[in-house]
């Protein structure tokens, strides 16, 4: 008798969960109704900007509905990721942004006006950008390992450029330096333009910074890439090795690329029916081939390896932030 009983209260308990849970299923499951609002806290023409636009077009495709993109720049993105992490967790306000750059931001602002993880809920990544440490084209070095033996000849003579403290980037080489013990120094620029302009003229002997805008210059011989900044080789240059090849113990920051956030709260259901648009976007030929052109690799992650990836940059960051030498404004 007591086991009956105990048996019809887990049955109504059950019975009553799903009753409440069945106006949120049924909205997940129809989701969406109206246009989605994509949030790019940056200004227009950058790449996080033309990723949104490419895949604007796929993405209503298969969501059935308006993707409204909307620039929100201003305070080194502040302004726009605080409007989607104020945002209803409803799957209609997202936001488009540099992964790393989001992640690392925790580290590197005192008074940031939301938390760069617990605030959002991490749906997909777009596509990862491939990194490269370059040079001008006299320099001596031909890759990173002979970058090391001569910067060891020269203390404190060979330069290399980076647009951000304590971005992925700057991080990258920083990390270099220590684990091999070079005395180099570092200039920031604001920009990759001006970066790569004082790489191509000769200003500055190294310059790290993506892909796509040195190719032309390396096609002209005006700049040489020594190593791609992360653990494996681009397909695009498979002669190129990565930089875990060439120096031991070299840890890769994650974060690259644009990355997908919602507010926290977010349903599940919803966020699959986000990441699933995306996924769609990146893998069709022509997105493809356009991110691949501009030195991009599709991703489409589903929200859990997104989530073990900021768990990585959380950590790896934290740890080269210190090395670095990095603190928060």
């Amino acid at each position: 008798m007591q086991l009956l009983t105990t048996l019809r209260s887990a049955s109504c308990a059950l019975l009553a969960a799903t009753i409440l849970a069945a106006p949120i299923l049924a909205a997940a499951q129809a989701f969406p109704t109206k246009p989605v609002r994509v949030v790019v806290p940056l200004e227009p023409g950058g790449a996080v900007d033309i990723a949104a636009r490419n895949l604007q077009p796929r993405m209503q495709e298969f969501l059935g509905q308006p993707i409204l993109i909307e620039n929100r720049g201003g305070a080194a993105g502040q302004i726009g990721t605080q409007a989607v992490a104020r945002a209803a967790p409803d799957g209609y306000t997202i936001l488009f942004t540099i992964g790393g750059a989001h992640v690392l931001s925790m580290f590197a602002y005192k008074n940031l006006p939301y938390h760069p993880v617990k605030d959002f809920t991490p749906i997909t990544s777009i596509a990862d950008t491939v990194l490269a440490i370059s040079a001008r084209a006299s320099f001596p070095a031909g890759s990173v390992r002979e970058m090391i033996e001569y910067a060891r000849r020269n203390p404190g003579k060979v330069s290399y450029g980076h647009t951000g403290v304590g971005g992925v980037t700057h991080l990258g080489m920083e990390q270099i330096r220590a684990l091999s013990g070079i005395d180099i120094i570092n200039v920031p620029f604001k920009g990759g333009g001006p970066l790569t302009t004082n790489l191509v003229g000769g200003q500055i002997d190294m310059g790290v910074l993506p892909l796509a805008p040195v190719m032309p210059h390396v096609k002209a011989g005006k700049v040489k890439v020594l190593a791609i900044l992360g653990k494996r080789r681009f397909r695009g240059m498979p002669d190129v090795p990565a930089a875990t090849e060439q120096v031991p113990g070299f840890e890769n920051l994650e974060g690259t690329g644009t990355w997908v956030f919602g507010p926290a709260g977010m349903q599940p259901a919803v966020v699959t029916r986000l990441q699933e648009a995306v996924a769609r976007a990146v893998h069709s030929p022509e997105i493809a081939a356009k991110l691949e052109a501009g030195g991009q690799i599709p991703n489409g992650e589903t929200p859990a390896a997104m989530a073990a990836e900021i768990q990585s940059v959380v950590e790896v960051g934290a740890r080269l932030m210190k090395l670095a030498g990095v603190k928060p404004e």
